[in-house]
């Protein structure tokens, strides 16, 4: 790759971790195997008790930047590494993702005939703990509700969003969430500005017991709290549109909390949580997860239930609990 330092963008990747041991020298590797020239990598660790911190000392003459220090989480491990970005464009990889093999030079490429975009989302591969691709995924943009694409999910992600650093100043930092990537699109949206889809992967997503993204039932919460403070603040429930979406995802986490009761064997829960979703929601009287639900109140779950598999997963172990300390 002949690459000009002067024509190319300088591009500052961040990485946050703790405890990724186990990943965190293949997600380095990733991105220094890169071999592009005018990269800046950034790694911010919260104090990991684990081998991270010696992993991260091979690397170290080729880390630009990098701490180990207690935080309060990825949120404020990512805004440590923002104040320290000089790149003309940032991205966080997590230490338990990677970037895609070429990545760097197909998202310079784009800048340099986008000059006007300061938002690019590429596609992913979803891995596995042994680095083996599970699925992929290129982001297509959704319908707005009233202006926002976002309001409805997260169709994105952040290991493939590449951002111009003049956000940092416009948008600001990440705010106190677990999704703090999610509440940074919205915001982002709330400025007019819009992702240019880059369709390619640029990035893998690694799902394993331990990563966020593996916990639905947190994640789901944390996305309604997400929402809900958006559209509080900015004063948004003024719109039915978007009333309705939030309602319905407010139905969905009800209906998913339900079922993990269910499966538990904890029917006394199971039946009010039931009765305080028909009571809010009495539209669910018509569809089929409705008198599924009945019926598995009636009955028990059954030993052969898809339930059970949905439910009886191990133990999530990943770092939820920071952000209030």
């Amino acid at each position: 790759m002949n690459q000009d330092t002067h024509t190319y963008p300088k591009i500052s990747i961040i990485t946050p971790s703790y405890n990724q041991g186990a990943f965190i020298e293949r997600t380095i590797k990733s991105v220094l195997e890169q071999n592009y020239s005018n990269l800046e990598y950034i790694i911010v660790d919260g104090g990991s008790t684990d081998n991270t911190v010696e992993i991260i000392k091979k690397y170290q003459d080729k880390i630009h930047y990098w701490i180990s220090e207690r935080d309060k989480g990825t949120y404020e491990a990512n805004n440590k590494a923002l104040e320290k970005v000089t790149g003309d464009f940032w991205c966080v990889v997590n230490s338990d993702d990677l970037l895609a093999e070429g990545a760097l030079e197909k998202i310079a490429a784009h800048i340099q005939r986008n000059p006007e975009s300061k938002w690019f989302a590429g596609g992913i591969d979803y891995i596995d703990e042994n680095d083996a691709v599970t699925g992929h995924f290129i982001p297509e943009k959704p319908e707005a509700v009233n202006g926002f694409t976002f309001i409805d999910g997260c169709w994105i992600s952040h290991p493939a969003v590449f951002l111009s650093s003049d956000l940092i100043n416009t948008i600001g930092k990440f705010e106190k969430y677990h999704l703090m990537d999610l509440n940074y699109w919205l915001r982002m949206e709330l400025q007019g500005y819009s992702p240019f889809i880059v369709h390619t992967s640029l990035a893998a997503l690694r799902l394993h017991k331990d990563s966020k993204s593996a916990d639905r039932i947190k994640l789901h919460a944390e996305f309604l709290k997400v929402l809900h403070t958006f559209i509080v603040q900015n004063k948004l429930n003024r719109f039915n549109a978007i009333l309705r979406t939030y309602n319905f995802h407010v139905r969905n986490y009800m209906r998913v909390v339900f079922y993990e009761t269910l499966v538990t064997g904890n029917k006394k829960s199971a039946w009010s949580q039931f009765i305080d979703l028909t009571v809010k929601f009495p539209s669910s009287i018509v569809t089929r997860w409705y008198w599924g639900g009945v019926k598995r109140l009636m009955l028990g779950v059954s030993s052969t239930d898809l339930l059970r598999k949905d439910f009886f997963e191990k133990e999530n172990n990943s770092n939820w609990n920071n952000l209030d300390e």
